[in-house]
């Protein structure tokens, strides 16, 4: 199983924080964000699934931390068997290309074509062209290019954390 990660999944993964995300299907704001992460995470090594950071990603997130940070980010990276970083290559650039459709070309003017190669067409072009069975994203406009692709597309909405564990004893009074 291949699956992709946009930067807000990433962001989870690497650098956690605890506000901003919401259900995308809902709009209700994600609880235990960081814990649905390393579910994610876990749940992608137990069933040896290969977790896609396309190349565009990985940079819109290096851009938000410190470049001191950057090589602590990528030796986690590389040091799992379950991440690969996946360029925007040739392959990526023709699946980027055929992205609008018949009426959106009709709708846009020559001088327009560099703007219509966003982010979000060129993550769902470098899913296309790895063959991702996945896409993990909270941002709907991508969410939106890649289901009109037929790619499923999910979030951390659909992933539930570990369970807390209770403790099965309650402890002693006399501690």
């Amino acid at each position: 199983m291949r699956l992709l990660v946009d930067n807000n999944i990433l962001i989870q993964i690497l650098a956690p924080n605890t506000t901003g995300l919401t259900d995308p299907e809902t709009k209700a704001v994600l609880v235990r964000v960081d814990e649905r992460a390393r579910a994610f995470v876990a749940e992608a090594e137990r069933k040896k699934a290969l977790i896609l950071i396309p190349a565009p990603v990985l940079s819109e997130f290096l851009i938000g931390v410190a470049e001191s940070k950057y090589q602590e980010y990528l030796d986690v990276l590389n040091g799992s068997a379950c991440f690969e970083v996946v360029d925007f290559d040739t392959a990526a650039a023709i699946e980027c290309a055929q992205l609008p459709n018949k009426k959106e070309l009709a709708q846009i003017s020559p001088g327009q074509y560099a703007k219509k190669l966003t982010y979000d067409r060129q993550i769902v072009g470098i899913s296309l062209a790895a063959m991702a069975d996945e896409v993990w994203s909270h941002d709907d406009s991508l969410r939106k290019i890649a289901s009109s692709k037929g790619l499923a597309v999910k979030s951390l909405a659909d992933i539930e954390p570990t369970p807390v564990q209770s403790q099965m004893f309650p402890p002693d009074d006399d501690s």
